[in-house]
């Protein structure tokens, strides 16, 4: 009989165990998909860098001033989509273009900008683009522990064509 008993007392402390446990556990869980959606971003950004810098540096797009299609839609091209918004840094639309990349603002997340420097020219200059992105996560306990949102960014250099 005390066996019996015994068996059913063990079965309630676990119960109590997991139960203290299950928020940790889920919480894990939830931080470890945020963390995936960020590398994914970040992966993402970076190859669309990569393929805005691959066309700029090709002959057809000599003397490309802002704003340029071609670079920006064979940037948003290779993201496809996928909830990411980005657009043309509204800085290069000055009269004196900014020369590093603006951050988008604290009330536009998930959102992102691609920064296009320098124009080309003649010759065989080194061109960048790079690609601001700020990243919300989706728990709102991640949130609270990094802050509402993380500012990723990727770039790529080539040289371009003669």
């Amino acid at each position: 009989m005390r066996g019996l008993q015994r068996r059913h007392k063990s079965r309630g402390q676990a119960m109590v165990e997991f139960s203290l446990l299950a928020g940790l556990l889920f919480l894990m869980v939830m931080g470890i998909f945020d963390f995936g959606r960020a590398i994914s971003v970040y992966i993402n950004i970076a190859e669309a860098a990569h393929e805005g810098a691959r066309q700029l540096v090709l002959r057809s797009n000599y003397a490309s001033t802002p704003p340029d299609s071609v670079i920006i839609n064979a940037t948003l091209a290779k993201i496809g989509g996928g909830g990411m918004v980005l657009t043309e840094d509204p800085c290069l639309a000055w009269l004196t273009p900014c020369t590093f990349p603006s951050i988008p603002p604290v009330t536009a997340p998930n959102t992102g900008y691609i920064w296009i420097s320098p124009n080309r020219t003649t010759g065989n200059p080194q061109v960048t683009v790079r690609v601001t992105y700020r990243f919300a996560p989706m728990t709102a306990m991640i949130s609270d522990l990094t802050g509402p949102s993380l500012i990723l960014q990727a770039g790529s250099s080539m040289r371009a064509e003669y």
